[in-house]
């Protein structure tokens, strides 16, 4: 496989629940690449989740220090990239990505994303079973435009080695 200089970094950006980190550990591992979960890395450096950071500092807080982990990220070596569901929306990290790396939008349903979500309350934004649907759903108004600003545009919805491999066919990998 030929890796080109557009395709070393591969950012996978989406809802939460759109399946970037299952996705993203699939892709990587399929094209032997390194794989970078955002949200992994921040709970890393910070000591604590996403949640505590979300409760202790606030929504704020937790994207500085969202932006500060991409913009220190090496990409030294090809690797498949996890953003977490809103850091796509902060024009700073998509001025710093998109002219290094492929971007793929993981569209997935919001009733799918229910689904994937039903036994999961880690989510900070989506913590509140109540208003779960109501907050997905005016993210997804909000984001979409955005999103699909993105180099290719895949269908989430579908199993994983569907995804995996419709982005490795998009992209020319194969």
């Amino acid at each position: 496989m030929v890796i080109t200089p557009k395709t070393n970094i591969i950012v996978l950006v989406g809802l939460s629940g759109s399946g970037k980190s299952t996705i993203g550990t699939a892709l990587s591992k399929r094209l032997d690449v390194s794989f970078i979960d955002v949200d992994d890395r921040i709970a890393q450096n910070e000591g604590k989740s996403i949640a505590e950071i979300f409760a202790h500092h606030g929504e704020g807080r937790f994207r500085e220090l969202e932006r500060e982990t991409v913009l220190q990220l090496d990409f030294s070596r090809p690797s498949v990239l996890a953003l977490g569901g809103g850091a796509w929306m902060q024009a700073e990290i998509r001025d710093f990505l998109a002219p290094i790396a492929s971007i793929i939008y993981l569209k997935a349903d919001v009733a799918s994303i229910l689904n994937r979500l039903k036994d999961n309350n880690s989510r900070p934004l989506l913590d509140d079973l109540v208003t779960r649907r109501k907050v997905l759903d005016q993210q997804f108004k909000v984001r979409e435009s955005i999103y699909t600003q993105s180099t290719i545009t895949v269908d989430a919805n579908a199993a994983v080695s569907e995804v995996t491999q419709e982005i490795i066919q998009k992209l020319k990998l194969s």
